[in-house]
């Protein structure tokens, strides 16, 4: 391609540009530090404005506290963490929860409980057994109540050819 400008016209169109971009990126950075400076300066009048309105308040002293205080309280943060979904539903599952293990024989030990509501809900329980007597007795205990439309056990748990887990779904309106 041949350029037709002459090479003095040439330096003189590339300085306008070279020139404009800089301007151009100079307002960019100048933009820039401006929206920088307004942050800093609200930041610094947030932090300082704070101890100004806090002076006329009256101070409070906690009372010493032991280290088994401390250890309810992580006792007690644990468990809200463990039942907020429980806790913080519409509707309560408890009483759901409680009439499945309600019905558990003695041999019976449930270590997990997953609950999906809707129509219909699911509630899963799983544990461990004694035998598999102990998981069919709590499954027809669970098929007598009223708060469960079914209730499904894996056959392979009946039948005995897993080892003690065992998991139960059951339907409902939870």
């Amino acid at each position: 391609m041949v350029n037709i400008l002459p090479q003095d016209s040439l330096k003189t169109v590339r300085h306008f540009y070279r020139s404009r971009a800089i301007v151009a990126a100079s307002l960019v950075a100048s933009a820039c530090g401006v929206v920088a400076l307004l942050v800093l300066v609200s930041a610094y009048m947030i932090v300082n404005a704070v101890p100004a309105s806090l002076e006329g308040s009256p101070e409070v002293t906690l009372p010493t506290s032991s280290g088994n205080d401390r250890e309810e309280i992580v006792r007690a943060q644990i468990l809200l963490k463990e039942f907020e979904p429980i806790a913080s539903s519409a509707s309560s599952s408890t009483a759901f929860i409680e009439a499945a293990l309600s019905a558990r024989p003695p041999g019976v030990r449930v270590q997990n409980i997953h609950i999906t509501r809707g129509d219909p809900g699911t509630m899963v329980l799983a544990g461990t057994a004694l035998s598999r007597d102990d998981i069919n007795a709590y499954r027809v205990s669970l098929s007598n109540d009223t708060h469960f439309k079914s209730v499904s056990v894996p056959i392979g748990i009946l039948a005995g050819t897993k080892d003690d887990r065992f998991t139960v779904t059951l339907t409902g309106d939870f």
